[in-house]
């Protein structure tokens, strides 16, 4: 599965590169440069958790390729619309031949994000473990502590961030909304384990069909 959905490197540096991402990576840079201080002035592992939250995030990162897709979708877009793979950031385009090309500055601007997070989830997990006084904890209260601060947080992700969808406009956007909120009040698909629903086109584009908008829509 996973080697028959390998990408092709493209030789464009970036896909979705703008301003805003470039503040964002300078501002990344400066934040990661502080908090690996601090862990660098709090412990003498601060190297080695500096290694695994980038190895996390870079785990994270590879994958966000295979869990977090927008297939080619036709709504809002007869002709059809380029897809994307990745998040929180797209770092992956997929064309309407349905091959993939993975830009390999988009995908180095995720790493630094993902890894970004991770590292400022770990100091606020030692802040939180000094006020507690982790070290004095029974085993049990150890454990949740992980569950509360670590786990859950993350499981949670879901309620408060969107998954990756196209971006429709004017009735096709009012036939998505109203096809996720039937989905979700309606026949109670969301709970426990879907937690929130995203738009897929379900229509599949032939690279040898007719092109023609007529015929994308039948």
């Amino acid at each position: 599965m996973f080697a028959a959905d390998a990408p092709v490197w493209s030789d464009q540096w970036t896909f979705f590169a703008s301003w805003p991402q470039d503040v964002l990576a300078a501002v990344s840079i400066v934040l990661l440069s502080l908090l690996i201080i601090w862990w660098r002035q709090q412990s003498s592992h601060w190297f080695r958790i500096t290694m695994l939250t980038l190895l996390a995030a870079l785990g994270m990162s590879i994958g966000s390729y295979y869990f977090f897709e927008v297939p080619v979708y036709h709504a809002n877009c007869p002709a059809g619309c380029a897809g994307w793979r990745g998040f929180p950031l797209r770092f992956a385009v997929i064309d309407l031949r349905h091959i993939t090309y993975l830009a390999p500055g988009d995908f180095a601007m995720n790493v630094l994000t993902l890894w970004l997070l991770w590292l400022v989830a770990s100091v606020i997990w030692r802040l939180l473990a000094m006020v507690l006084h982790w070290e004095q904890r029974s085993w049990r209260s150890q454990a949740l502590f992980i569950v509360v601060a670590a786990i859950l947080p993350w499981a949670l992700t879901p309620r408060f961030v969107n998954p990756p969808e196209p971006h429709i406009t004017g009735e096709p956007a009012r036939l998505a909304i109203n096809a996720r909120r039937a989905a979700e009040f309606t026949y109670d698909i969301t709970g426990l384990w879907v937690q929130r629903l995203a738009l897929e086109d379900v229509r599949l584009l032939d690279p040898n069909a007719d092109p023609t908008p007529d015929a994308v829509n039948r």
